[in-house]
């Protein structure tokens, strides 16, 4: 989990007027609606945390909630892509590598379909409360520095790379409004490799919940480049250090964070969803370097995992579409009959469903058995 001494800040209304966060017994509507700001006519409800909270270029961070159930929390790290270098952190790049800001349509889960699809029957948890939490910071929601980049025509930029401190006041938020039995801690993309860690945090802010990490859309990423990586963004500054005393030598990959979350926290159940030829894995892989074929990393971690943790799952799809929670194949989405909306949802009932691999499918990994988003 993080335990970083960040001041707790107040939330805004929609008047600007400060508010104790002490003040809310239970997460309400109503409690909503006195400390937050709300489109009209919007399900989804707008936090401004402040304090130490930003996105890289400076400009003010936000997330999203969505009243329901109590005793059901589903909490969305978005994804967004990753910097770590001038190259691929430069805002000017005619094609950006990451998402720069908070404001954009990209972080707005209206935006989205899937699980953010809040009409459709088949949504298994369009009845949940819910907290959107977007992605600016381009260190995988992990980091905690600021940087200063120099392009190749010598034009300076600063990056700040506050993904710890974004998604830790989320998390403070969310312990001091509601008292959830069952949390889902689900990311996409960038926000699938750091579920693991925050789903830690929740098992440690509700003991007696049930928590489950979900990772959609990030099982191939296993370049040598990953420690240093992890050092351009100084993740390892806001980690526990008596959890993770003795491990940061350890951790090599963003794989690692799965045993010692498992060992510290042996409750929490883990899953994964990955699609075999997922076109964004394979670009950013090569940009690491990295010359694996993606089903063959997928399926090393997958395999290191099962030795890691448990339990353990994963739903292995074909296609090449990246993630799935964010879009209408969510409900499309079959290998050998089992539908990932079925297996999903079985997920969330503590049903914990079998592996399901589109490599030992008789139709193989390279069938298209996906609708396009």
């Amino acid at each position: 989990m993080f335990l970083l001494n960040f001041r707790r800040v107040a939330l805004l209304s929609c008047f600007c007027l400060t508010l104790s966060l002490h003040s809310f017994s239970a997460f309400s509507a109503e409690a909503l609606d006195k400390t937050t700001k709300t489109k009209a006519g919007s399900t989804w409800q707008v936090v401004e945390p402040g304090g130490d909270t930003q996105c890289s270029d400076g400009s003010p961070y936000k997330f999203h909630v969505k009243p329901g159930k109590t005793d059901k929390l589903f909490v969305f790290l978005n994804g967004g892509g990753a910097c770590w270098n001038a190259q691929t952190c430069d805002a000017r790049a005619e094609r950006k590598a990451y998402v720069p800001r908070a404001d954009v349509a990209h972080n707005d889960p209206s935006q989205h379909n899937g699980i953010f699809d809040l009409d459709n029957p088949e949504n298994p948890v369009k009845d949940w409360s819910m907290v959107f939490a977007p992605y600016c910071t381009g260190d995988v929601h992990l980091g905690s520095a600021e940087r200063k980049y120099v392009a190749a025509d010598k034009h300076e930029f600063d990056i700040q790379h506050a993904g710890a401190a974004n998604t830790q006041a989320v998390l403070q938020w969310i312990e001091d409004n509601m008292s959830p039995e069952k949390v889902v801690i689900a990311g996409a993309s960038a926000g699938a490799l750091a579920a693991p860690i925050y789903a830690g945090r929740a098992a440690t802010m509700f003991p007696n919940a049930e928590v489950l990490s979900f990772a959609d859309g990030a099982a191939g990423y296993r370049s040598d480049q990953v420690p240093k990586i992890l050092e351009q963004w100084s993740v390892f500054s806001p980690l526990d250090k008596n959890k993770y005393a003795g491990f940061q030598k350890e951790l090599k990959s963003f794989y690692s964070f799965y045993g010692v979350e498992d060992k510290h926290h042996p409750k929490i159940s883990f899953a994964l969803y990955d699609s075999a030829e997922d076109k964004v894995q394979v670009m950013f892989k090569k940009m690491l370097g990295d010359t694996d074929v993606l089903v063959d990393a997928i399926g090393q971690t997958y395999k290191s995992l099962s030795s890691q943790v448990a339990p353990l799952t994963y739903y292995l799809a074909s296609g090449d579409i990246h993630t799935i929670l964010r879009f209408k194949h969510f409900y499309s989405t079959e290998i050998d009959g089992i539908r990932f909306v079925d297996w999903f949802n079985k997920l969330l009932n503590s049903r914990f469903p079998d592996v399901v691999d589109c490599r030992v499918s008789p139709e193989k990994c390279q069938a298209d058995t996906v609708t396009k988003p």
